[in-house]
């Protein structure tokens, strides 16, 4: 049987790839290096937001890291699900590249210069991605911190914050992942 090079086909041999009837809207084909592959997403992403300027949700002397678990607003999901308690999970395939983004306005109950951990955790174990900031009662604080690492089908992640002493209260927050094949 003689090669056939696809760029010398006429117009009207011309064809589709392979799945492309099965394949969603922006995916494109992924070769798996032994001759075929799959339809794949480029790129995934997910997230929450949360906005309570008035009361906040306050954790009451959190000494241990404690779940900041906020009701979120679900933000647009595609390969992630939201449980509206502050966890992502990467419902997708294949495993990817991930990076989150935790941006939060925070005060704390007591006086000044109160520091509050904030750690990211994956699939409720601690990920040593520790962010801190020192907050007051009269002040909002903002911390802003990343996390890089890989997802697989049905990782979740989640933020827990601790202090030494006294209340943390959350005003306002946003966790939001996105992920390129690994």
């Amino acid at each position: 049987m003689p090669t056939i090079l696809h760029n010398l086909l006429s117009t009207t041999d011309l064809h589709e790839p392979k799945g492309v009837s099965t394949a969603v809207a922006s995916d494109v084909y992924m070769a798996d290096g032994a001759g075929s592959g799959t339809w794949q997403r480029t790129a995934v992403h997910g997230g929450w937001r949360y906005a309570e300027i008035g009361t906040g949700t306050t954790y009451d002397t959190p000494t241990d890291y404690t779940l900041m678990d906020v009701v979120g607003v679900t933000t647009t999901l595609h390969d992630f699900t939201n449980n509206s308690l502050g966890r992502l999970t990467y419902t997708g395939t294949p495993t990817r590249n991930l990076h989150m983004v935790l941006d939060a306005s925070v005060k704390h109950s007591t006086g000044s210069g109160q520091e509050i951990f904030f750690e990211v955790y994956k699939n409720g174990v601690a990920t040593s991605s520790v962010n801190v900031i020192t907050a007051d009662s009269g002040n909002y604080q903002h911390i802003a911190m990343h996390y890089d690492g890989e997802g697989a089908t049905d990782d979740y992640f989640e933020i827990f914050l601790k202090t030494s002493t006294g209340n943390v209260i959350i005003h306002a927050a946003y966790m939001y992942i996105m992920g390129v094949i690994a």
